[in-house]
């Protein structure tokens, strides 16, 4: 099925309302029916919106894979482990490929999980002081002001501040924890729009597990279902979890496209930030 524009959901629900309207002005008085209109719940009434993070909020540059091979490369050598580049390059290739499967798995891991397998890999003995060494680049991340913001996510997130919505975070983090990210957020005067965040590092599962959608519905005081929208860009994870727990799924494809269709589709896409109010009714 073919994901709705803005433009169309905006006209499905003026449809639906002049529907209802139509219906009711049949079989009672005009007072009677806008009476009842009045105490009738609207389409989409959304009180709550999440978003995930990477690549729907923020994306890495480019030259993020090198900076971090060479922040690991100096975290070796200063615990007298030294090895080059292109061992430690072959070595973070391979970590991503074990992180994926364990991602699909529902296996979180942290930063010191991901420093011994980093560690182990590289033939080294896994001991404190060299995974704590190894620990320390992914608690630090990269350098904030290097990553991508989203166009249009600064204003969407005003707007829906001014709307009276509750916001939160969804994401599953890789080896860079919640609380760096977080960190991220502040460089770039984001994080004052969040009244919540469930990063997987601190739930303790992934995307699509019921159980993050219902921690971030817990922690943004919202008990109904339908009152909640989820952006991200992935279909298996954001729009697959959302759905699931009975949200409204937004895909969201400005920094990133997800072509597999394996996973169904959102029935709200929207290519920038700036349709998202309009999308979920709010503008």
């Amino acid at each position: 099925m073919a994901s709705a524009t803005s433009a169309q959901v905006r006209s499905l629900r003026s449809l639906l309302t002049l529907r209802y309207l139509g219906d009711l002005m049949a079989s009672a008085t005009s007072a009677q029916a806008l009476a009842s209109y009045a105490a009738a719940p609207r389409l989409m009434a959304i009180r709550a919106v999440t978003f995930d993070f990477w690549n729907t909020l923020v994306r890495e540059h480019d030259g993020a894979r090198d900076r971090r091979v060479a922040a690991l490369v100096l975290a070796l050598a200063e615990v007298d482990q030294p090895r080059s580049p292109e061992q430690v390059e072959a070595v973070v290739d391979g970590l991503r490929t074990w992180f994926d499967a364990r991602w699909l798995d529902n296996l979180v891991v942290g930063p010191e999980v991901g420093a011994a397998q980093l560690v182990t890999a590289l033939e080294l003995e896994p001991g404190p002081r060299i995974v704590d060494a190894v620990a320390g680049v992914f608690h630090t991340g990269g350098d904030p002001a290097l990553l991508t913001v989203a166009p249009g996510i600064d204003a969407a997130l005003a707007g829906l501040q001014a709307a009276g919505a509750r916001i939160g975070i969804i994401c599953d983090t890789g080896f860079a924890p919640g609380a760096t990210l977080r960190r991220y957020l502040e460089h770039h005067d984001l994080l004052r729009y969040f009244d919540h965040w469930s990063f997987s590092d601190e739930v303790g599962v992934f995307k699509p597990d019921p159980a993050i959608f219902a921690h971030a519905a817990s922690g943004l005081g919202v008990d109904d279902p339908s009152a909640f929208a989820h952006v991200g860009d992935l279909r298996r994870t954001d729009v697959g979890g959302s759905t699931a727990a009975g949200w409204t799924a937004v895909r969201y494809r400005g920094l990133n496209d997800d072509i597999d269709e394996s996973s169904p589709d959102a029935a709200i896409v929207v290519d920038h930030h700036g349709e998202l109010l309009a999308a979920l009714g709010l503008a």
